[in-house]
């Protein structure tokens, strides 16, 4: 947890310089935007770790993958570049601390930092935590939510649109309409949003691995539920469905009308 701390301050000084100051925008082989701030975040992160942790494995978005063992950092330094780059204070930084299990590595940490406003949200297994830049501290939870009616939803983009293209648009839209509010208020926001209570479901039907490995502990530990978008496990297929838990098997039945909602059964790691 301390270590998260160091991370998270090092993101926020390097992003900050950058925010509102026209930075150059490149196109990466994807057609996704990318700034001077998303790879000097994640090289400073980088570093950090392998000073402190040197046999530590790495995952990044922008500087790719450092093999190693026993543990491993997920790194998205910009989360929602396209806010980013408009001046849109809703970007913020990913970081996950997986540990090999059973074969594969698996989420016991995670972290969504928000620069712009100097907040952030740490979950694991005991509970997701608000850290205020003024020194404050408060546990969150997810608020319950049982019908869509009385719901906010939020997705990174709309639909129809090019940047998270999903197959079943006519279906997604039934949840829409039947929501009390809808809002692209999206990227991990929209998750930052649903871990402190005031958003009821999440939906993303296209993401990156580095996307999701953060995702998990935060919304888990706020008392939340994540799933794929077909219902299964996010980190295996990454895409996300995010709920307070009562709203979970009504969206995933109206997504699909094959779809039976299972709650996910991962191996749970011991508490931090």
């Amino acid at each position: 947890m301390p270590f998260m701390h160091e991370l998270i301050a090092l993101a926020f000084t390097t992003i900050r310089p950058f925010f509102l100051s026209g930075a150059a925008v490149l196109t990466k082989g994807d057609a996704s935007p990318v700034t001077l701030a998303d790879r000097d975040a994640e090289a400073a992160m980088r570093r950090l770790i392998e000073q402190r942790y040197p046999k530590h494995a790495i995952v990044g978005e922008e500087h790719g993958v450092k093999n190693g063992r026993d543990y491993r950092w997920v790194l998205d330094p910009i989360d929602g570049t396209r806010a980013f780059i408009t001046n849109c204070f809703l970007f913020g930084t990913l970081i996950a601390l997986e540990r090999w299990e059973r074969g594969t590595y698996r989420p016991v940490l995670g972290a969504i930092g928000h620069a712009a406003v100097g907040v952030a949200i740490i979950g694991h297994q005991r509970g997701t935590t608000l850290y205020a830049n003024d020194g404050s501290a408060r546990r969150v939870q997810v608020r319950r939510c049982e019908r869509l009616e009385d719901a906010t939803v939020l997705a990174t983009s709309h639909w129809t649109l090019h940047e998270q293209p999903a197959a079943n648009t006519a279906l997604i839209e039934k949840i829409v309409k039947r929501a009390k509010l809808y809002r692209t208020w999206g990227d991990c926001f929209g998750y930052f949003a649903l871990a402190t209570g005031t958003a009821d479901l999440m939906l993303d039907p296209r993401l990156g691995y580095w996307d999701v490995a953060a995702i998990v502990p935060v919304v888990e530990g706020a008392g939340g539920v994540v799933t794929s978008w077909s219902g299964g496990d996010p980190l295996a297929e990454p895409s996300l469905i995010a709920s307070a838990g009562p709203l979970h098997a009504i969206a995933l039945s109206l997504l699909s009308a094959k779809t039976e909602y299972r709650r996910p059964s991962r191996q749970r790691s011991a508490p931090i």
